[in-house]
């Protein structure tokens, strides 16, 4: 596989702003899957924490929406309504997932985020965190060439990196998320704190 190109980041007054890839990069990275069209049907939760730059824990779970499943929605994941019986629901697990969220918080575009936002709400919780980023704006900025206008999906860019992966468990979607932001990380000077 080639390895996409560097960008030529901007550097100068504000370089001390930047963080370099070190022992300072600890985030979580999030995705979900949905049992339809409704952005709070979440059926599967994935986090994967990152610490000091090295992803340290995926945590993977079937969640039961009471909801209907769609056969699209089945058809991108596999997961149906007799995988996610018996599982939790999402209000038993809003707890668990609070803990994880933290300070920086990263899904490869913004629909994890809304989704896990609208079903808190639906539970009458609110979503605590500090930044969201956007594994997919990183990557678009991180290699411009290759990303800016379009081919930014979560699989191309896996392809492109040479990152192995089952595409739509939210897992190890979460997980491909966290290595793109360290990816892009250790071939940029990008700055943390911008979205």
């Amino acid at each position: 596989m080639k390895k996409a190109g560097k960008p030529k980041t901007p550097r100068g007054k504000n370089a001390k702003n930047y963080l370099p890839v070190s022992k300072n990069l600890d985030f979580v990275a999030v995705d979900v899957e949905t049992a339809n069209s409704d952005v709070s049907s979440i059926c599967q939760v994935g986090i994967a924490v990152v610490r000091s730059a090295e992803i340290k824990d995926v945590w993977t779970q079937l969640v039961d929406p009471y909801d209907f499943f769609d056969p699209y929605n089945i058809a991108i994941h596999g997961i149906d309504h007799k995988m996610v019986s018996g599982y939790p629901r999402f209000e038993e697990l809003c707890d668990k997932i609070s803990r994880h969220l933290g300070k920086t918080v990263v899904s490869h575009t913004f629909f994890d985020r809304r989704a896990i936002s609208k079903a808190f709400e639906k539970c009458g919780k609110s979503l605590r965190y500090g930044t969201w980023i956007d594994s997919a704006q990183v990557a678009r900025r991180a290699w411009p060439d290759k990303y800016a206008l379009r081919g930014y999906s979560l699989g191309n860019i896996a392809r492109d990196l040479g990152i192995h992966f089952r595409h739509h468990d939210a897992g190890e979607d979460a997980r491909v998320a966290a290595e793109i932001v360290l990816r892009a990380y250790a071939d940029t000077t990008l700055e943390t704190n911008k979205q």
